[in-house]
């Protein structure tokens, strides 16, 4: 029986394995920026569990307070991560931890969930919309380095 739950200090390392799993690519330094600013942002963070206690996935929720694209609201809940092992996707979890996230969002007074995806990441963008998100707008972002003065 799997189970969803906030996580706990204690759980941190769980955690940050599967934030890997998520994000392989990314420096041990930015997840641990990452963490702090969802942690400061006031958001939380749901661990699923199998009925061994092994964690399987979780899910982070920021609250945002600049503007999301097609929310009516701010500050707005924001689905950061959401996150399945892959031998117990297609079991539900994904939904449970998205449920979770909506609850605690509504005890905290909220109307609206906002998340993301890679533009190629086609079964995120599927889940999402068998969950009820609804797209709303595909972006490129960009960045220019600013050179340093001498």
């Amino acid at each position: 029986m799997t189970t969803v739950r906030l996580v706990q200090p204690s759980d941190d390392p769980q955690w940050l394995d599967l934030r890997r799993a998520l994000w392989p690519d990314c420096p041990a330094d930015r997840h641990a920026l990452e963490v702090q600013q969802l942690c400061a942002s006031g958001g939380a963070v749901f661990l699923a569990e199998d009925s061994d206690g092994r964690a399987i996935g979780f899910a982070e929720v920021s609250i945002r307070r600049d503007h999301v694209e097609g929310t009516t609201e701010t500050p707005v809940p924001y689905l950061e991560g959401w996150y399945v092992i892959p031998e117990y996707r297609r079991q539900g979890i994904g939904r449970m931890l998205v449920e979770a996230v909506e609850a605690w969002a509504r005890r905290q007074g909220f109307t609206e969930l906002a998340s993301d995806s890679e533009l190629e990441n086609h079964g995120a963008i599927r889940a999402h919309k068998r969950l009820g998100f609804r797209e709303v707008g595909r972006e490129v972002h960009f960045v220019r380095t600013i050179p340093r003065q001498e």
